[in-house]
């Protein structure tokens, strides 16, 4: 029931047609025959030969045995289905093992048993890691108490070495308050690995991060850094920017280095501080009607309309992006550059693009889909799977986050000091690149 009910969510929602063959032999097991790369198995696929019901019950006749190599103690459904939404190879398709609390997590900013860190797999370091990089620590959450440091490579948990970790490191390094992980880690600089044991405590993690800096004639500088688009973060990052610009800030530098997208809704409320009209983005639906997303003047509702001149009108912003800014985060940094508001800084970013749902399975689980394109505002770009490149690469090393130093920043500040001399006018606003 749960198999057949994401198999025809995915075939009916999906932004493509899915092929029916090509979701049931992704359900069945590891893929036996090869295909090209870089080509999502199920989707843009011909139609099969064979009626979609035929398939399926060659399928159910043998359930769960038709599901192979499922591990020890695996759901077999949950396993099919996640092999299902991995084979179309789309960041905004997936599995969730719990809709109820996924699809209200961009509504609330729970606090979790944990040690309060960000740990990412996915980083440009030269050379590569030993293991997951801590590229985030909490200020006075545990692991910042246990001298656990930004730049740090975890090489187990627990004992366990993290290539050998059954699920997610996260979920593994996450655990009730009061309880210990051990973790060995490697540092930059250090001979050998470290140990270091951290008791869990109750963590709510930093929606914004905000503080200015000082610098030689240009004065006052504004850093924001945005950890998500969920609702919540809306207020502060509102009074984050006014409460700096009364304090005389000049230039801004915002940072979505670790921003992984989110809310739609909350994504307009953000542009439409810096964008004072105008399309933000453009969605294209299965059927392809496209659709445009305009900024708002009525940041409490967020109601689309004619906007009003923004709290960051005509000062130049930097835009620090990487290979964690995705979905809503790269569609902001496309728009504040199409838009000729702000320059990126940093790393080509994940290239995931579009926009999701979330639908609800028998047992309690659930399956997002991608279920329309996304182009930013005025420049039209879709860039999922290829990414925005910055106009200016720097890269941050492991040594440098084990220092606090930040190249990224450093260089923005540096554009920043020429900008505040040739300010950002309306007439550049609406001009595309």
């Amino acid at each position: 029931e749960v198999v057949r009910a994401a198999f025809d969510l995915l075939r009916a929602r999906y932004v493509q047609p899915i092929d029916a063959g090509s979701l049931i032999e992704a359900a069945r097991g590891p893929e036996r025959n090869g295909r090209e790369e870089g080509t999502p198995r199920g989707a843009g696929a011909s139609p099969s030969t064979d009626s979609v019901d035929s398939l399926w019950d060659m399928f159910a006749s043998r359930y769960p045995a038709s599901v192979l190599g499922v591990p020890d103690g695996a759901n077999p459904a949950h396993v099919a289905v996640r092999r299902m939404t991995q084979s179309l190879d789309d960041c905004h398709t997936s599995f969730s093992s719990n809709y109820e609390r996924d699809s209200s997590a961009l509504q609330r900013s729970d606090a979790y048993g944990g040690i309060g860190v960000v740990v990412r797999s996915q980083m440009s370091f030269a050379p590569q890691p030993p293991g997951p990089v801590v590229t985030q620590v909490f200020a006075n959450g545990p692991a910042s108490k246990s001298g656990l440091h930004i730049g740090d490579a975890i090489l187990t948990v627990d004992g366990v070495t993290v290539n050998d970790v059954a699920g997610s490191l996260t979920e593994r390094i996450r655990g009730l308050p009061g309880t210990r992980v051990s973790l060995t880690i490697d540092r930059p600089g250090a001979t050998a690995p470290l140990e270091i044991t951290v008791v869990r405590g109750e963590v709510v993690a930093p929606l914004v991060d905000a503080r200015i800096i000082p610098t030689d004639g240009i004065g006052m500088v504004g850093i924001v850094r945005l950890q998500t688009f969920a609702q919540p973060a809306f207020g502060p990052f509102a009074d984050a920017i006014n409460r700096m610009r009364d304090q005389g800030v000049r230039a801004w530098v915002v940072d979505l280095r670790e921003n992984g997208g989110g809310d739609v809704g909350l994504f307009v409320r953000i542009a439409s501080l810096f964008i004072s009209g105008g399309p933000l983005a453009h969605t294209v639906a299965r059927e392809g009607t496209p659709r445009t997303i305009w900024a708002t003047s009525d940041l409490q509702s967020g109601a689309e309309g004619p906007a009003t001149p923004r709290l960051v009108d005509g000062m130049p912003v930097a835009v620090l992006v990487g290979r964690n800014t995705a979905s809503a985060a790269e569609l902001l940094a496309g728009d504040l550059e199409d838009y000729r508001i702000g320059r990126l800084f940093g790393e080509t970013t994940a290239g995931c693009f579009g926009t999701s749902r979330i639908y609800r399975l028998p047992d309690g689980s659930g399956v997002w889909i991608t279920v329309s394109a996304l182009q930013t505002g005025i420049g039209h770009r879709d860039v999922h799977r290829v990414g925005l490149e910055p106009a200016v690469t720097v890269l941050r090393t492991r040594a440098d986050m084990a220092s606090g130093r930040d190249p990224v920043v450093d260089r923005a500040v540096e554009w920043l000091r020429t900008r505040v001399a040739a300010p950002v006018t309306t007439s550049h606003v609406f001009q595309a690149r």
